[in-house]
């Protein structure tokens, strides 16, 4: 019985030191690291937007231009011989424009001068009586004027319009006789009133020169704009098509919309280049046109950045299951791109309790996730995460723990890259880049109000390219 008891002790002895000689066994993470490179991803393509750009011009503006240039004197007849009447019409004070009811009306105060010839003949050989005087009367010419514009960007104008005498009409006293000259000049007045409306239809057409105006803003729209040099945020706009509401006419101001449809991004980094500068092309009539700007915005954070920050994040993290009887800690982290998808490296040790046994776990884990972006904690977040490694089946012998999803949720909310303040810059740039923008000398493009929200996140060789859509107010002034 003794000898038996010996012989058990003995074999429980044993059994104890195979035991905490596992105590002390270890585990090496020797994944095989997957391939890192990123296929070939087509980036999306920016979407259309439309740039509203409200185009006015005061009448008041209009009506200095045509003062300046329509000349003192309209109209000279100084044949006498002809029709036995001189007239020399002459501006008395500047010409008014107003606009209201989708027409543009015109006064012109005119002072007439006319010179006429009185004669008589008894009879054909008695000698030809003649007396000469001359008159000065004072009219109004009204004008209305409807107009529209062409295709070619060309304002055309059509203009009517007729005379008001003052309060004393035109007449001759010669010899004997006091002739009514309003009869006789009204008919000279109209006949010159065609051509003074075709002269004002010229000078209005001059005065607006809106293809002038909108061939400038299309090539100057194509050259990019540093909207913020600390940011280095460029604005890049590629116009497609030109679409024009109705020229209004109301409150004295002309008015339209000009909708230019166009790609445009916001890109960081060096200066975009410049495209090829398309033509003007003839715009596309529209009624209305969306009250706001849309931009594609583009932003880029490199792999080194999303490995910096996680480095913050989960760097010497201890990650404990079970009351204490699994623990991993990462010492390490680096992000690349595989795919679609991000791929994590993490340097990790730690140990893992089954009954007596101790094992330890030293080594690198590989794992896969999706990124997204939440829009309520302004973070870029990984999800979906999965394991790349060799020794999954040894993994699972043991520390099956190690698979189970407490760890990959506690992981995943873990895993985030706050992109707030970047937002915030970018936002700022956009705000400050576009409040007033100086295109050429005469031009400035106007920004005002943009809200930026996160469209999609896409993974690139470099890092994880980012796309916003801006939304704002954006206009174009010509001073």
């Amino acid at each position: 019985m003794a000898q038996r008891s010996l012989l058990s002790l003995v074999s429980i002895l044993l059994s104890a030191a195979g035991l905490l000689a596992g105590c002390q066994q270890s585990t090496t993470l020797t994944g095989v690291q997957p391939d890192a490179t990123v296929a070939p991803q087509p980036l999306p393509q920016p979407q259309l937007s439309t740039i509203t750009l409200p185009v006015t011009m005061p009448v008041k503006a209009l009506q200095e231009r045509i003062n300046q240039e329509l000349p003192p004197t309209l109209y000279q007849d100084t044949n006498l011989e002809d029709d036995d009447l001189m007239v020399t019409v002459t501006k008395t004070g500047p010409v008014q424009l107003r606009a209201e009811l989708s027409k543009l009306y015109m006064e012109v105060p005119l002072r007439v001068w006319a010179r006429g010839r009185w004669q008589w003949n008894a009879c054909e050989l008695c000698k030809k009586l003649q007396k000469t005087e001359e008159t000065e009367f004072e009219v109004t010419v009204c004008t209305e004027s409807r107009l529209q514009i062409l295709p070619n960007y060309l304002l055309k104008s059509h203009s009517t319009g007729d005379f008001t005498w003052g309060a004393r009409k035109p007449t001759l006293a010669l010899g004997p006789l006091k002739i009514n000259l309003a009869p006789f000049i009204e008919s000279k007045l109209k006949a010159q009133l065609n051509p003074m409306l075709q002269q004002l239809d010229q000078e209005l057409q001059k005065k607006v020169p809106l293809q002038l105006y909108l061939a400038e803003a299309w090539q100057q729209l194509q050259t990019p704009v540093l909207l913020n040099a600390q940011y280095n945020a460029w604005l890049a706009i590629e116009p497609k098509a030109v679409r024009l509401t109705p020229l209004e006419l109301q409150q004295d101001q002309l008015s339209l919309q000009v909708g230019i449809d166009a790609l445009v991004q916001v890109v960081p980094g060096q200066k975009p280049q410049n495209a090829t500068v398309q033509a003007l092309p003839s715009f596309i009539p529209a009624r209305s046109l969306p009250p706001q700007a849309q931009l594609n915005v583009s932003s880029h954070l490199s792999y080194a950045y999303l490995t910096q920050v996680l480095r913050k994040e989960l760097n010497n993290q201890t990650f404990s299951f079970e009351g204490g009887k699994h623990q991993l800690t990462v010492h390490d982290i680096a992000v690349a791109g595989k795919g679609t998808q991000l791929l994590l490296a993490l340097d990790v040790s730690g140990h893992s309790k089954a009954g007596f046994l101790t094992k330890k776990l030293n080594g690198k884990v590989w794992l896969q996730g999706t990124p997204y972006y939440d829009a309520a904690a302004q973070e870029i977040k990984v999800r979906d995460l999965s394991y790349t490694l060799q020794t999954r089946d040894q993994l699972v012998n043991t520390a099956n723990w190690l698979l189970q999803n407490r760890f990959r949720t506690q992981m995943e909310q873990q895993m985030t890259v706050p992109v707030k303040g970047q937002l915030t810059t970018l936002r700022e740039a956009l705000q400050t880049g576009l409040r007033e923008t100086q295109l050429q000398e005469k031009m400035v493009l106007r920004g005002s109000d943009f809200t930026l929200e996160p469209d999609t996140l896409f993974v690139t060789e470099a890092g994880i390219r980012a796309h916003f859509l801006a939304t704002g107010k954006l206009a174009l002034f010509f001073q």
